[in-house]
């Protein structure tokens, strides 16, 4: 497992050289996609929505949208020209639907940031914010999605060089399943790891990206989506970042939350000990005498 964050970098870090070359953003419609070629062909779409009256393009997917099941879906994303054929890269789902439910949710926390001025940060017995972000897999999630079962929430990105920090935090977390996973009693407990680098994370690289640590996406999700709710979202849960020498320093914490989505407890630093944390879930868990 050593290999995987030098490995993860190397992925990342050939996106990064093909996102400087000359890019365009694109809608477009995924008309047929080819798993086995990593290629797809797009149909693309106004501003409005409606197919543009032109030939289907063929782009060409990175290994985590190609492992996404795009087929038939709307997506924005960013052409690289430098490749033949091109090369799609931060590729978002744009369905109608869904960018309304965002932008509703997206503004109402917002609201919500501002009206809690310099007590925004939640405590323990506070109930957790809403949200509506895409996961690995490109499915949108919300606080209602995850309702019924206890949680874990950390923050990371996918390029953090702090082999201490987000690497060191989604390993302790890939240990935390495996623990979790002793125990059938826990076996509803859920994982949400949510990016602050929503720009170069989207669902594709943090496919690739959970991919790497042999992550199981129904236990574990990875999150990200509109930057402006993420940043609310930090906020509520007491993440600071300062972006500086072309990366981002930042604070780490693992927040633990009931099934009726109230904060039980914080963790602070990037690591923590996965056997306390499955025994704090077990305590969750076990039926209440009076």
């Amino acid at each position: 497992m050593k290999s995987v964050p030098l490995i993860l970098g190397l992925l990342l870090g050939c996106q990064a050289l093909l996102a400087a070359d000359s890019t365009q953003v694109s809608t477009a419609l995924i008309v047929k996609q080819d798993q086995k070629g990593s290629t797809a062909e797009i149909q693309l779409l106004s501003p409005s929505g409606e197919p543009i009256k032109s030939p289907m393009r063929k782009i060409k997917f990175s290994s985590g949208d190609n492992n996404i099941a795009w087929e038939g879906r709307r997506v924005r994303f960013e052409i690289s020209t430098a490749t033949d054929p091109e090369f799609a890269l931060r590729v978002f789902p744009v369905e109608p639907e869904s960018v309304r439910q965002i932008a509703e949710i997206t503004d109402a926390l917002h609201l919500e940031t501002l009206d809690k001025g310099r007590l925004v940060t939640r405590m323990p017995s506070e109930l957790v914010p809403n949200m509506a972000l895409w996961d690995q897999t490109a499915k949108l999630v919300t606080k209602k999605d995850m309702l019924g079962a206890p949680l874990a929430i950390n923050f990371i990105f996918t390029s953090c060089r702090n082999a201490r920090m987000c690497p060191a935090s989604t390993q302790a977390m890939k240990n935390l399943a495996d623990e979790l996973d002793k125990d059938a009693s826990l076996a509803a407990v859920r994982l949400l790891s949510i990016t602050f680098d929503p720009e170069n994370d989207s669902p594709g690289v943090l496919k690739a990206y959970a991919d790497g640590y042999q992550i199981n996406p129904q236990r574990h999700r990875f999150l990200t989506g509109d930057s402006s709710q993420i940043k609310d979202l930090m906020k509520h849960y007491g993440i600071l970042t300062v972006r500086d020498d072309g990366t981002i320093v930042h604070n780490a914490a693992l927040i633990i939350v009931s099934a009726e989505g109230r904060i039980v407890r914080r963790k602070e630093g990037a690591v923590f000990d996965p056997v306390e944390v499955a025994q704090t879930f077990a305590q969750l868990q076990a039926p209440t005498h009076k």
